[in-house]
């Protein structure tokens, strides 16, 4: 299926309609380094700075130049004329593409040159596979690459049905965002650690006002399990600290507020933080935690590696919000429990009273959160490889099998 007439077709047309020098060569950097002809697509800017750091950490002489888009304005990419002119001035020994879209006058030209091509940070679709014009493209373009290293299992599904050389494909994992862990006053956090020593405690993060009867109701269930369970809740709205208190005494549990200085004692079994101001202590406190707004859906969610990060076990609604990509990789790496209600809520919040399974999904959800930097020196290693001359032939490990996403509810 790879480079069918199609698409060869499609690509030839493609590039006859290119720009014809539309615009200046971009910069190339002064020295004797090998050159690097490197495009980033819109979609991987967040894995850019990390692979570029890599690169130039393991070859400082080597020299970037830059082709990715700028915001409103033409791909230098996909100008055929340009892309002859820059590789007859600068001479590069690769091209590096990260992203799902793909250059065509860069891949193609580059091809042409004998330039090798490796392609990482890429998704395959469904549609990829699809009978038209601009997936034979898509095809044509991918069978010229030298390298494919893929984020997921299904794209490297999808590669092998398109003809692709096993060979030439890597699943990588995407390059995931490393965050910064969440500050707090460490005395603080000492203070009251102390004072729930062997407590069974858990977190509720950012939790919106549709989600609080399922908390309280999960947490109900908790304490008939764990009779001296804690649960910190984070309001995701500072003034329902009021009416949120009233509703916890209503239920019959017993209440302490942060807001009013008052302390986790041997009694209390919610503790009310002020809001969103303190997050990096309670994921530190709570050896579990769940993600507000991953129920009903809201907008403000917290991002998923912020407890990963903290060593948090991590239970989250099917709500993904704007974070669907790292919560594929957590669930994908049983770093993560997924519930779709309150019921399942309630569930696996009492399962994850054992210890030992909340330090496994909070171990292997510490290991996504920080993966990032493992894959970019995957990527940065494969594209060195070619750069030095010296890429493997064959050899590209085949991905493990895809692993089923845990369900409660």
């Amino acid at each position: 299926m790879a480079g069918s007439g199609l698409g060869r077709l499609g690509l030839w047309w493609h590039l006859r309609q290119g720009r014809d020098n539309a615009q200046a060569l971009p910069r190339i950097p002064q020295g004797a380094g090998p050159v690097l002809l490197m495009h980033v697509a819109p979609d991987a800017r967040q894995a850019e700075a990390q692979v570029r750091r890599r690169l130039t950490q393991a070859r400082p002489e080597l020299r970037i130049v830059d082709l990715s888009p700028e915001d409103d304005q033409p791909d230098p990419a996909g100008d055929p004329s340009l892309i002859e002119a820059l590789i007859d001035r600068a001479r590069p020994v690769a091209v590096l593409a990260l992203g799902n879209a793909l250059p065509p006058a860069l891949i193609a030209v580059a091809a042409r040159h004998d330039i090798p091509v490796i392609l990482a940070e890429l998704r395959l679709e469904p549609r990829d596979l699809a009978w038209g014009m601009q997936a034979g493209i898509r095809r044509s373009l991918l069978a010229k690459a030298s390298a494919l290293q893929l984020t997921d299992a299904a794209s490297h599904a999808a590669a092998r049905r398109m003809g692709l050389p096993a060979w030439r494909l890597h699943m990588t994992g995407p390059v995931s965002e490393i965050r910064e862990p969440l500050h707090c006053t460490e005395p603080e956090r000492q203070a009251l650690a102390q004072l729930i020593t062997g407590r069974h405690a858990w977190f509720a993060a950012a939790l919106p006002e549709a989600e609080e009867d399922a908390v309280i109701a999960a947490h109900q269930e908790v304490t008939q399990h764990s009779h001296r369970a804690l649960l910190f809740i984070a309001p995701a709205d500072a003034g329902r600290i009021p009416q949120l208190a009233a509703k916890i005494e209503d239920a019959g549990l017993i209440l302490a507020r942060r807001d009013e200085d008052e302390e986790p004692s041997e009694e209390v079994q919610v503790m009310l933080t002020d809001g969103l101001t303190e997050m990096g202590l309670w994921y530190r406190l709570a050896p579990v935690s769940f993600m507000g707004g991953t129920l009903s859906g809201t907008e403000d969610m917290r991002h998923p590696f912020e407890p990963a990060a903290l060593g948090s076990a991590i239970v989250h609604g099917p709500e993904t919000g704007s974070f669907q990509t790292e919560w594929q990789q957590l669930d994908g790496a049983h770093a993560a429990r997924r519930v779709t209600g309150p019921e399942g809520l309630a569930t696996a919040l009492v399962e994850l009273t054992q210890a030992e399974f909340a330090a496994t999904l909070a171990a292997n959800a510490w290991r996504v959160s920080t993966g990032g930097a493992d894959v970019a020196i995957r990527i940065a290693d494969r594209v060195l490889a070619f750069v030095d001359g010296t890429p493997p032939a064959r050899g590209f490990p085949a991905p493990p099998p895809p692993v089923a996403t845990s369900e409660a509810g």
